[in-house]
């Protein structure tokens, strides 16, 4: 049964080295990325808990056995679910469905956006409320929030997850649909160390982790990053 309240679904992957945020290798050893993965997860479901005026529910990937997600789950009575799919695409919107569902709209949020202000909840939760469209871009042609009343399937297929083509193939879909999304504010998601020390400017929670990655330096600063929404996380 559906109950008209918007539903904040995060997104996430098990924290275990090797098979995490391998993008901030080398400046980073496999252990310390699932670490600052962990950081990431938890700063994303409290933000999400104390921002978001409507239920939250974190949907996992490969599976549900990881003991953070439990305990997140407990702590702020999220719903658990496992992500299902044989792509970020397909596992997207499947989430979404259910989701919308449940609360008769939704929206799938990634967890490497820890900083993300209050204001953009605020902002997405009041439009999804009276049925917008809300897409959050990324700095780097991804996006880090997609929310919707409406589970529109092509928004999540044959897309080139990873790539600066998620963004523009999105919105040209959307247009071509006729769908009129709201854009939020432009974020800089973090998938490499170049994206920690950048938004660690700002961002005072990511200090505890810059002098691990000490070759991270200013030389290497200014690279280009991939999009949020990617298989190779």
């Amino acid at each position: 049964m559906s109950t008209e309240t918007p539903e904040l679904i995060l997104f996430a992957r098990q924290p275990v080295a090797g098979e995490v945020k391998t993008r901030l290798q080398p400046q980073y050893t496999p252990e310390q990325a699932a670490n600052i993965a962990q950081y990431f997860i938890e700063t994303s479901v409290v933000n999400a808990v104390n921002h978001w005026a409507g239920p939250v529910s974190i949907y996992v990937t490969p599976d549900i056995t990881h003991p953070i997600f439990h305990r997140l789950a407990a702590q702020y009575g999220l719903k658990l679910y496992r992500q299902n799919g044989n792509d970020l695409g397909l596992r997207m919107h499947a989430a979404i469905k259910e989701g919308i569902k449940r609360h008769g709209a939704a929206a799938v949020m990634g967890c490497d956006i820890p900083h993300c202000p209050q204001s953009v909840f605020e902002s997405a939760f009041g439009l999804m409320a009276n049925k917008r469209a809300v897409l959050g871009p990324t700095r780097d042609d991804g996006y880090y929030f997609l929310g919707m009343a409406e589970p529109y399937a092509e928004l999540f297929t044959a897309i080139e997850w990873g790539t600066d083509k998620v963004l523009p193939d999105t919105l040209s879909r959307a247009a071509f649909l006729k769908i009129d999304i709201v854009l939020l504010s432009t974020l800089q998601d973090i998938d490499t160390a170049n994206d920690m020390l950048e938004v660690a400017r700002f961002f005072p929670g990511l200090a505890q982790f810059l002098d691990q990655g000490a070759t991270a330096t200013a030389a290497t600063a200014g690279g280009t990053t991939e999009a949020m929404v990617t298989d190779r996380d």
